[in-house]
């Protein structure tokens, strides 16, 4: 798809009128997609396993927030790239901060500042929104981005939505690499192995530190499974919760998994107990 404008107020009313930047869930489209800015970042397009829609990240560190999000169990939805409406709002807020409010290069229009992410969560049975600002962590003392997080800050505030920055860690990074290549087959084809295929597979493992080529093995032998898909059967189980485990060491080349909590039963032929 073709890059849109955003330089002008008549460029954005033309995308509200698109329905950018409007909408929930699977119809939701975020105010700026990948094609429509020239960023300095990894730029990445993911389909949402909660939400059916394809999110569009900017850098590679809104993409490491994106896959422990929605790895969260409260978070029901996901919006990336969320525009502040109305634009008069931020350039007040702007004006009593005495920031000035970011503007196009080209036609020093004021432009409509987006929040990284918006969070629909529940908690405790009710539906809590979080804004978050995604920012690698050599961009948390410029001086320019801390303004303009301030103006998001205060934007949110108004609103009576909390609002979070995100800087990231190592350990954030070995975790959302995780869930990447543990969700992979998953965004792939959400029908690769059926929900009681999952389950059985489930009955088969125990917790407790183990080999992956031995998992993968009781599931060629108990499953009737080539090895390739007795590795997909492991991270699909990952990926849906259905086991738990450690995420803070890279998995993908690991020899060795960790089984916290197996969400179905407790023990099973791993431990030789079936």
């Amino acid at each position: 798809m073709a890059r849109r404008k955003l330089k002008t107020f008549d460029d954005f009313k033309r995308s509200l009128k698109n329905k950018y930047g409007i909408g929930e869930g699977e119809f939701y489209k975020p105010w700026l997609r990948v094609q429509d800015v020239k960023s300095r970042g990894v730029r990445s397009q993911v389909l949402g396993l909660k939400t059916g829609r394809t999110h569009h990240m900017l850098s590679s560190i809104e993409t490491e927030f994106f896959y422990l999000a929605e790895n969260c169990d409260s978070v029901i939805d996901i919006r990336e790239q969320f525009p502040l409406f109305p634009i008069n709002l931020s350039i007040q807020i702007a004006k009593a901060l005495g920031i000035d409010h970011p503007t196009h290069p080209e036609t020093d229009v004021p432009i409509v500042i987006t929040t990284d992410f918006l969070l629909t969560r529940i908690i405790n049975g009710d539906i809590v929104f979080e804004a978050i600002s995604v920012k690698p962590e050599d961009e948390s003392d410029d001086q320019r981005v801390l303004e303009k997080l301030e103006i998001e800050r205060v934007w949110w505030e108004l609103l009576g939505i909390k609002f979070s920055y995100f800087v990231g860690s190592e350990v954030t990074r070995i975790q959302s690499s995780n869930i990447n290549w543990a969700t992979h087959p998953l965004r792939s084809d959400k029908n690769i192995f059926t929900e009681n295929e999952l389950d059985f597979a489930s009955t088969l493992l125990a917790s407790g530190e183990h080999f992956i080529k031995d998992v993968c093995n009781i599931f060629i032998n108990k499953m009737d499974l080539p090895h390739d898909a007795a590795l997909g059967v492991l991270r699909c189980l990952i990926a849906k919760k259905k086991i738990e485990v450690d995420l803070s060491y890279p998995l993908e080349n690991a020899d060795l998994i960790n089984i916290l909590r197996i969400n179905i039963v407790q023990e099973g032929l791993v431990n030789g107990n079936c």
